[in-house]
C-alpha cells in the first residue's frame, strides 16, 4: 500500500476540505495533536479527516448533507484508488446514492417533474448499455445501476447521473398534477 504525504492530502483532498471549513494550517497542526498519542500514518488520518467531515452537519439542509457526502465519498474513491489500491466504486456508489437522494429532496419540493439521465462513459461496456436511459429520480434510486458489480472499467466507475426537467414530446416542461 501506498503510504500519502501531507503535500498528497492538500493535493487530493484540500480543496474540498478547506470548502468543509479545514484550513491548511488545521489539517496540517491538527496530524501532529492527533497522531502524537501513537504512531499512525497519513493514511489513517486522512480517513480520520473523511469521516469527521461526513459526521459534521451542524446548519447544513438536508440537500447540503448530501451535496456534502457526494463530494466526501468521490474523493474517498480516489483515495482508495490511487493509494490503497482498491476498487473505487462502493465509494463512487455511495457518491451516486448521496447525489440521486439529493435529486429526490429537490424533486420532492417543486412543481416541475424531473428526469434522471445515465450518461454512460465510453470505457465500460456495460455503461454504454445504459447510456441515455432516463428515470424519475425515486426509480433510479431503487434501481442505481451505475457503480455497480457489473461496471467493466478497470480505473472503476467514470459515469454519472444527470437531473433534468421533464419535457413533453413538443419541448414544453411537464408540471406535476395536484
Amino acid at each position: 500500500m501506498k503510504q500519502i504525504t501531507m503535500k498528497g492530502i492538500f493535493r487530493l483532498a484540500g480543496g474540498l476540505l478547506n470548502r468543509l471549513g479545514y484550513s491548511n494550517e488545521y489539517i496540517e497542526s491538527h496530524y501532529a495533536e492527533w497522531s502524537s498519542a501513537e504512531k499512525k500514518s497519513h493514511n489513517d488520518y486522512i480517513w480520520y479527516l473523511f469521516n469527521r467531515a461526513l459526521n459534521n452537519v451542524d446548519g447544513l439542509s438536508v440537500e447540503q448533507v448530501f451535496e456534502k457526502n457526494s463530494h466526501i465519498y468521490y474523493a474517498m474513491g480516489l483515495f482508495v484508488h490511487k493509494y490503497e489500491n482498491g476498487n473505487r466504486n462502493m465509494y463512487t456508489r455511495l457518491a451516486f446514492e448521496a447525489d440521486l437522494l439529493k435529486y429526490i429532496e429537490q424533486s420532492s419540493n417543486s412543481k416541475l417533474q424531473y428526469i434522471v439521465e445515465i450518461i454512460g462513459s465510453k470505457g465500460c461496456d456495460y455503461a454504454l448499455s445504459l447510456d441515455g436511459q432516463k428515470l424519475s429520480p425515486e426509480e433510479m434510486f431503487d434501481w442505481q445501476p451505475l457503480a455497480s458489480k457489473d461496471c467493466t472499467n478497470c480505473q472503476g466507475c467514470t459515469c454519472t447521473y444527470s437531473m433534468t426537467v421533464k419535457r413533453d414530446r413538443n419541448g414544453k416542461i411537464i408540471y406535476k398534477t395536484t
